[in-house]
């Protein structure tokens, strides 16, 4: 394992440290870990803890639902997740649009295989769906690293289900598209370690993906079509090993007329541990407000 770094992440009285290698391995993403809001997140919403189904989900402010709800598939290479960016960033966009949030806590390898990560988050938002918390209420599905590509796969999927209400708009941060990590580019993006990142991630593609191929397109949502799907929001770091495969994202659905926003950002920003801070991810999160804003109250403005 590679040498720690103390990372500080503040809240209202505490300060909470979280361990980050140099070099990142599978129980490191797992000691990062934040399966609860950190301290700064439970002081500004109101927490509430709910099974919805076998899937262990997070509310932030469910009493704000009737203004729209964010629902967020946090990140960690299918091994691990939430992270404390996973929690700012949901809290961040709660907080500006006065509206509810949902953290769906899908299960991941190698307790769980696919499907598993994917039937959590459908029949979640089935049991949503069941119960009316959907009905007459916009939502927006969001998601960084693997819970992005998890989001495009579950958007996709939700245009052939009914019950359920499509969302009104998907925010993919720095997704996982290719679970193969086929795409010739993928040395060329100068990481630090790409040798290791890169074995890490096929290492945890094959405890998720248990005997299903790696390049079925509900783990791999880039060999899919990606028509017919809800506004986008599409971001991803020059340094992330996912900027091929987003840039091959982005053209298919640009060649498929998709309302599609799109940004690039100097450095990374996918598989972010704790949330990164800079001009260029305060540009992502104004674009990202103002589609979610868009997204929610279709009647303003």
């Amino acid at each position: 394992m590679g040498r720690f770094k103390d990372a500080v992440v503040t809240g209202a009285r505490a300060v909470r440290r979280i361990p980050i290698p140099s070099t990142l391995t599978h129980q490191a993403l797992r000691e990062a870990r934040s399966p609860m809001p950190p301290g700064h997140v439970q002081k500004t919403h109101a927490i509430e803890h709910e099974m919805i189904g076998r899937t262990r989900s997070i509310w932030l402010d469910e009493h704000r639902a009737e203004n729209g709800i964010i629902i967020h598939l946090h990140g960690g290479a299918y091994v691990s997740g939430p992270f404390a960016s996973d929690w700012a960033w949901l809290s961040r966009q709660v907080d500006a649009l006065g509206c509810a949030g949902l953290m769906i806590d899908y299960r991941n390898a190698p307790d769980h295989q696919h499907p598993v990560g994917r039937d959590d988050v459908e029949a979640a938002l089935g049991a949503l769906a069941a119960d009316g918390r959907l009905e007459g209420r916009p939502w927006v599905l969001s998601g960084q690293h693997s819970g992005g590509g998890l989001a495009f796969v579950v958007a996709r999927r939700l245009r052939e289900q009914e019950g359920i209400p499509a969302p009104s708009a998907l925010i993919a941060m720095s997704p996982w598209l290719d679970l193969e990590l086929s795409n010739a580019g993928i040395t060329e993006t100068d990481q630090v370690d790409p040798v290791h990142e890169r074995r890490l991630l096929r290492d945890a593609a094959r405890r998720y993906a248990g005997r299903t191929p790696l390049d079925d397109p509900d783990l791999s949502p880039i060999n899919a079509s990606l028509e017919g799907l809800p506004p986008i929001h599409l971001s991803v770091g020059m340094r992330d090993l996912f900027l091929s495969e987003v840039r091959v994202a982005k053209l298919q659905l640009e060649e498929n007329g998709a309302d599609l926003h799109y940004r690039e950002i100097s450095g990374r920003l996918g598989l972010q541990l704790i949330p990164r801070k800079g001009e260029d991810i305060e540009r992502v999160h104004r674009e990202q407000a103002e589609l979610l804003a868009r997204a929610l109250r279709p009647t303003a403005g």
